[in-house]
């Protein structure tokens, strides 16, 4: 099965049942499909064929779900955009995605010009918004031709996920159509998916918890409700409405649902099961599972692992098992084989630290990247950069990361990049970004600076604490921002003068 026969089949079978909602507009399976196949027949139209990239930067709506579909039909790629991203980011992305096409919601004009002037003859068209214009998009579809039939392979990719580096270059994970139809079919076996399932989606179109965590849903010939945005408000306001029967969650997104002020007072006996990825030093998720009445029974719990490069799901900790292993992730998915592996690659036993690897649905590497590829998937595994240990029933838990990064909201935040950011300011010395632990947000950013001259002290360390936070704000999507900054006359260091993160971590996380 490829990406679009998913729809296709339904549209055939069950042409009458609900498949999206979106705002106060249902639309049947058979409906989303011929809204479908002429999108595909407008990209024809405007010369989009196989293997062309089509980017889009807009928040979540019905068109961009037909483009999902139609890009996947035609043989094409979607590259969604993060539009979090600021003009630099845009214009590397965009740069180095080289699409035949993009798809800009009106409200993104400003922060997509740098990259527009970068490369003026990359035809862009409007994505209807919330402002109503519709005039673009109306057109294009005006302009359709037949869909040419076109013969896509399940090795081909449907979509590129631009992932943030190490290097503060966001690499592309190119995802072919068997990673994510193999993987939908495992996802759907564990979360016991169903046709009468309702889930709700508010997750970002260029996050992988949007496309991939609605596929299963899709694949069963269930129904998902589509929000522009995550807003706990709104969210609340749904649930019931719809009966919405799963629901996927991180930290930050449902400690919003549970602190706000409707919660109480809200109907949320349709949930069976909340399923979560979560690194969670705050307790965020103790606190979901009591005010969900989980551990009476009153909802299913369950922690997932996985990521963009994966499938996404690598494990899964079932609702039996999750109370009693709070905190693990689970074992391996069906079709998933997963090693804790050492420095030198050979696998680690029960009760010692490894890094999880993986083989099983996976990205086919990084887009125009074979350097990063070979890094990843070096020896035929897909390395995740995540130490785990294993108990004796192979439970796995998190101990560690090789890489360098912070989870903050929900989002991956490279220490390195915001380092690299700092440094370009002209009374910044050394950087070190760290991640420490937040009630609401799982880790928070935390720079420690070493300034050019003395140390600043009381307001001067105020002002520079300030313009300094700014100075990230401006240059990289606001996620990234430092919460916190200390400065110091000096890092401390290993004999090799690497800083000493943990050290630092001791020090201001007290």
């Amino acid at each position: 099965m490829l990406v679009h026969e998913i729809l296709r089949n339904h549209a055939r079978a069950r042409g009458g049942s609900t498949a999206v909602v979106v705002g106060e507009d249902t639309h049947t399976y058979g409906d989303l499909w011929r809204r479908v196949e002429r999108t595909a027949g407008a990209l024809a139209a405007r010369g989009v064929g196989h293997g062309d990239r089509v980017a889009v930067l807009a928040k979540n709506s019905l068109e961009y779900v037909q483009l999902y579909f139609a890009t996947a039909a035609i043989g094409a790629i979607l590259v969604p955009l993060n539009f979090w991203h600021r003009g630099p980011e845009h214009a590397y992305t965009v740069g180095d995605a080289e699409p035949a096409l993009w798809f800009v919601e009106a409200g993104y004009d400003e922060v997509a010009q740098e990259a527009r002037d970068a490369h003026p003859d990359l035809p862009v068209l409007r994505i209807p918004g919330p402002e109503g214009d519709r005039a673009d998009w109306d057109a294009f579809l005006d302009a359709a031709v037949e869909p040419p039939t076109v013969e896509v392979g399940d090795a081909d990719l449907h979509m590129i996920l631009y992932t943030s580096g190490t290097t503060g270059r966001p690499k592309g994970a190119m995802l072919s159509h068997r990673r994510t139809v193999d993987d939908a079919l495992a996802m759907a076996t564990v979360l016991r998916a169903h046709d009468r399932d309702v889930f709700m989606n508010y997750f970002p179109p260029f996050h992988v918890g949007n496309w991939d965590h609605m596929k299963p849903f899709l694949l069963v010939g269930g129904t998902v409700i589509l929000l522009r945005e995550f807003d706990p408000g709104v969210v609340l306001d749904l649930l019931p409405r719809h009966r919405v029967s799963v629901v996927l969650g991180v930290p930050t997104m449902l400690h919003a649902l549970i602190t706000h002020e409707r919660f109480a007072a809200t109907d949320t006996s349709s949930v069976r099961l909340l399923y979560y990825g979560a690194y969670d030093p705050s307790g965020i998720m103790d606190r979901t599972a009591d005010a969900l009445g989980a551990r009476e029974g009153k909802v299913e719990f369950a922690h997932t692992y996985g990521l963009t490069e994966g499938g996404p799901f690598v494990t899964w900790c079932p609702p039996a098992d999750v109370f009693a292993r709070w905190g693990s992730i689970g074992r391996a998915m069906p079709g998933v084989d997963v090693a804790l592996l050492d420095d030198a690659g050979a696998e680690v036993p029960p009760g010692e630290p490894g890094e999880i690897c993986v083989r099983g649905p996976r990205m086919s590497g990084y887009w125009r990247n074979p350097e990063a590829t070979a890094a990843a998937l070096a020896g035929g595994w897909l390395h995740t950069g995540d130490v785990a240990v294993a108990d004796a029933d192979g439970f796995l838990t998190i101990v560690d990361r090789l890489k360098d990064m912070i989870r903050s909201g929900g989002q991956n935040v490279w220490s390195k990049e915001v380092e690299d950011c700092l440094a370009h300011h002209p009374d910044v010395a050394d950087a070190a970004v760290i991640g420490l632990p937040d009630p609401v947000y799982e880790e928070q950013v935390v720079a420690v600076v070493v300034p050019v001259g003395d140390v600043p002290h009381g307001e001067a360390a105020e002002a520079l604490a300030e313009d300094l936070t700014a100075f990230v704000r401006a240059r990289l999507a606001g996620y990234n921002t430092p919460r916190q900054v200390h400065f110091l006359a000096e890092f401390p260091r290993t004999a090799v003068g690497k800083i000493q993160k943990h050290v630092l971590r001791e020090r201001f996380g007290a």
